[in-house]
Parts: structure tokens; sequence; C-alpha cells
């Protein structure tokens, strides 16, 4: 069980105190104590090997200054920084210049850092931190603010520093941070690019489900429906109509997500018993995948796979239904109305008879 991120309410001065050996001359925001809940500080750069070697749970987040990003659009073509950091975190600051220095360094290469900010905070003044600090960061910047990224990842105290390999598997987990530490992460992500190839990518599912969507943005929606007929492609190229008469089984799924690449085989079963029934997966990665995803779907040539890919985020179909999390079904009928949803690994039986009343 991961557990429970400590939340405690700090005055500037009483985190003075507490970690004396934090650098005076990094700047922080002054602050009332009321309006200061967070993370605590750690300074030691004490390694949590518990978490190497372990899949890195998927996650998705709002970026600062609009926009959102999630985990799987990058990894398979990258090996990942995560910098885990609050405004009022003295070492996160003093770690951040180290941390450009590693992307300016293997960025073409094939890193990519993902900085996750847990300040409940307003974009305007965790951007107003780090412009009077200096601090201009090239890469993402996640506003974790209800801490559910920090939460999967067992972060309670702060910098912390994670290397994610291709695959998705964690090869680094540091709490806290002092100087020379970055060469370890340099030593780390070296070895990284120059061996990994990302061949079986797969990232840790949390409760049953991997998540894509940032956390409170989604809904499932469990009743009404396209309220028109939906035209979409599939990725071999044809054409698939969503509410144009026939009923729809929809299975939203990633390269990801294990349950999901398990269920597949029961997908197919399904497509083969209701002739009837349009099955379809729902694909919601991103274009760079495309060959991994063909790759797969080859094996199971009785379910189109739909695209629902954009740049970064979420497709348009997984908005359109409140999609957050794979595995997740829903069933439509001949009108494109909602007859049935389903996230997580659901009983087949569950489906098979919402099926057998659309007949």
């Amino acid at each position: 069980m991961l557990r429970h991120i400590t939340m405690l309410i700090f005055s500037l001065l009483i985190i003075l105190v507490v970690f004396p050996g934090c650098s005076d001359n990094s700047p922080a925001p002054a602050a009332n104590s009321e309006e200061i809940a967070g993370l605590q500080e750690r300074t030691s750069g004490d390694s949590i090997t518990v978490e190497v070697n372990s899949l890195a749970p998927a996650f998705a987040a709002k970026l600062l200054g609009g926009g959102e990003a999630r985990l799987s659009d990058f990894v398979g073509n990258h090996v990942i920084l995560l910098e885990f950091w609050s405004i009022f975190c003295k070492s996160c600051i003093e770690e951040m210049p180290k941390i450009i220095a590693l992307n300016d360094k293997y960025a073409k290469e094939g890193l990519a850092i993902l900085s996750i900010n847990t300040d409940i905070f307003t974009d305007a003044r965790v951007a107003s931190v780090l412009k009077k600090a200096g601090i201009r960061l090239d890469y993402p910047i996640l506003r974790d603010t209800r801490q559910s990224i920090a939460a999967d990842y067992n972060v309670e105290l702060l910098p912390v520093t994670v290397i994610i390999d291709r695959s998705g598997w964690i090869r680094l987990y540091q709490e806290g941070y002092r100087p020379g530490d970055e060469e370890r992460f340099d030593s780390v992500i070296k070895e990284l690019l120059s061996t990994d190839k990302g061949e079986d990518i797969t990232l840790a599912p949390t409760g049953g489900v991997t998540t894509f969507a940032p956390a409170g943005t989604t809904h499932l929606v469990t009743e009404g429906g396209l309220g028109a007929t939906y035209r979409t492609r599939t990725l071999s190229g044809g054409e698939l109509l969503l509410g144009g008469g026939k009923p729809t089984l929809l299975f939203f799924w990633s390269l990801y997500c294990k349950p999901c690449r398990a269920k597949f085989p029961e997908m197919a079963e399904l497509a083969e018993d209701f002739p009837e029934i349009q099955v379809a997966s729902v694909n919601i990665d991103s274009p760079h995948l495309k060959r991994r995803v063909e790759s797969f779907i080859e094996k199971y040539p009785s379910l189109p796979c739909i695209p629902d890919w954009s740049a970064m985020g979420s497709g348009d179909i997984s908005r359109a239904f409140g999609v957050g999390a794979t595995p997740t079904a829903i069933i439509l009928d001949g009108d494109g109305e909602i007859v049935y949803t389903g996230q997580g690994t659901e009983d087949l039986e569950q489906i098979k008879s919402h099926l057998e009343e659309l007949k």
C-alpha cells in the first residue's frame, strides 16, 4: 500500500529553523503560515532503493501555463527524469540548475525531463518564484496540486528525483539533494541512453486502472450519447460510424496498460460471438507509438483500432466520454446512446449480458 502524503503547514521561519542545512541565499517567497501546505524538505540525499526496479505509475497533469501532459507521452522513446519540488523547498531550487544542465546535455539524445510542482498555489505564483530565482525551465512543468502523482510515487519529502528507463521501469529514486548528486544522475542517464531500447513498455496501474488524464479533470459519462452520428477513421484507414444504427462496444486501451493487453483476447472473442455488434478498440496513446500499436493489433484482425490521439493529452473520443483511465469499456446502442460503462478489469459475463440485449 502506498504511503499517504503527510500534509503540514509551515511558516517560512519554521522551515528555516527546522532545516538549517539549506542554503540561505536561495530565493524563497515570504508567506503566511496559514497559506503554506506542502511536503517536507529533505537535504540528506539518501536513496530509497525499495522503489528501484519497479514499474513507474502512469500519471497525467495540467501544465504550468496551460495544456496537459502524460507520462505515456514520453515513455518508450525517452529516458525520463522526474523532479518533484515545491517553491518553499530551498534545496529543490538549488538542484534545478543541475537538472537544467542534464537537459542541455542529453535532450537531443533522448532524455525527457518532467518537472512536477507539488504546490497548491496559482500558476502565476509558481512562475514568479522561478523568475525571481533566475530559473527558466525549457521542459514541461506539471502542476500536481492535489499531490496525487506524489502519492503514487511515495513522495513524502522533497526534493525527489526519479529516473525511468524507456520501458517504464524506475532505475533511480532519490530523496533530497546535496551538491554532487547530479554526477550520479548523469551516470545513470548516460547508461540508459546507450543500452535501453524500450522494447516491452509497461506503466504500473493504480487501483486496477492506468491513468492518462489529470486528476479531477474527467468524469466517466454513464448516460446520454453522442447526439449525432460520429464518423471516425481506423488505424488501417477504414471508416467507423458511432450511432449510425449499429450497436457498438468501445474498448479504450493503452499499450502501456498490462491489464488492457491481457483483455484483448476477450474483446476479440466478443467480436466473433456478436457479429451484430460493432466491437472496436480505442487506443489512447500518441502518434509516436503508431508502429508499436500496429504491431500489437496485428494479432487481433477482428478488432478495428481507432487512434484517439493528440500531440499531448487525451484525444477527442476520450474527452467526449470522460474516459481518463484504461481499461474502459463503453457500449452504445444503435442511436449512439450509452447503455453500459465499465472501468478496470470488468467481468466479461457482465458485458456479454448487455450485448445480448442489443442483438
